[in-house]
Order: C-alpha cells, then structure tokens, then sequence
C-alpha cells in the first residue's frame, strides 16, 4: 500500500512540475508572439498552436491532480441531506470516476491509432504526442483513484485494529 501511495506522489509531483513548465512555455510563446507582431510586425506562426496544446494538456492533467486532490466538482445533495450517506457514496463515486477513467483510455488508444500518422500544420509533430495526453491522463487518474481506496481500506482496517486493542486493554469504546 505504501508504494501505491508513493507512486501515486510522485506522478502528482511529476504532473504539478510539467503544469508548472508548460505554463512558464506558453507565457514566454505567447509574449514572444505578441513582441513579434507588434514591435517587428511578423508573426511567429507556432506559437498559438503550441499555446493549444498546451492548453489541452493542461486541462487534463489538471483533472488528473483533481482527482487526486478529491478537488473535483460534486454534486452534494444527497451528502448535504444525509451526511451519514457520505460514507457510502464516497466508494460509489470513485467506482463511477475509475469506470471514466477506464472508458477514457479506451477510447484514448483507439483514438491514438487513428491520428497517430497526422502531423500537426505548424509545429510538424506528429498529433499522437498531442492525444497521448488522454491515455496518460487516465493512467493517472486511476493510478491515483486506486492508491486513494486502498489508503481508506488501511485506514478503516487501521482504525479497526485500534479500537480492539483498546478493547482489549478493557478502556471500552
């Protein structure tokens, strides 16, 4: 369980630093593309498309972090109304997110197979590096979905453990 948990902070630590680099990237293009064009008044043609994929990967990755983070945007009705029930939706919730993140990579490889042969118009690399972003992404989010349930498995049986051996010290509950 603890190499799962450590794996999991790595590839977040892995991701958060390729966030941070490719913003630092689409800041210098985008400035040197507004220089360029307003100061020499020509154009660099990449960098918009650089700035996209960028992006792209960014909002993914992100999602992936989310996920770690259990930062992602939730319906809460059910939880608000029967606080109880969090207990039980929780494991629903990343049951539905794995299933996601499943379909996602699925659909993610076959879409690598199809655009794999394509080069992109200005930056002339190949569009399978721009759509690996969807299997990675959800590479990751299931790597961190597991290591987050086998971590509350721990905990609960952790926690089981505790209580029976103050049990048996005869403190009681």
């Amino acid at each position: 369980m603890k190499l799962l948990n450590r794996i999991s902070f790595i590839l977040d630590v892995i991701t958060r630093s390729f966030i941070s680099l490719s913003l630092i990237v689409m800041t210098v293009a985008l400035f040197a593309q507004f220089i360029a064009r307003y100061v020499f008044q020509s154009g660099v043609v990449w960098t918009d498309e650089l700035s996209r994929f960028l992006m792209i990967a960014l909002i993914f990755l992100g999602a992936a972090i989310a996920t770690r983070d259990r930062s992602h945007i939730t319906v809460s009705i059910f939880e608000d109304l029967w606080p109880a029930a969090a207990k039980w939706l929780r494991p629903i919730q990343d049951i539905v997110m794995f299933a996601y993140s499943v379909i996602v990579l699925i659909y993610g490889l076959d879409a690598l197979e199809v655009v794999q042969a394509q080069i992109s118009p200005n930056l002339r690399i190949s569009m399978g590096i721009i759509y690996s972003v969807f299997p990675i992404t959800a590479i990751l989010m299931m790597v961190h979905i597991v290591a987050k349930i086998r971590k509350k498995e721990a905990g609960s049986k952790q926690n089981d453990n505790e209580i029976e051996e103050i049990e048996h010290k005869g403190v009681g509950i």
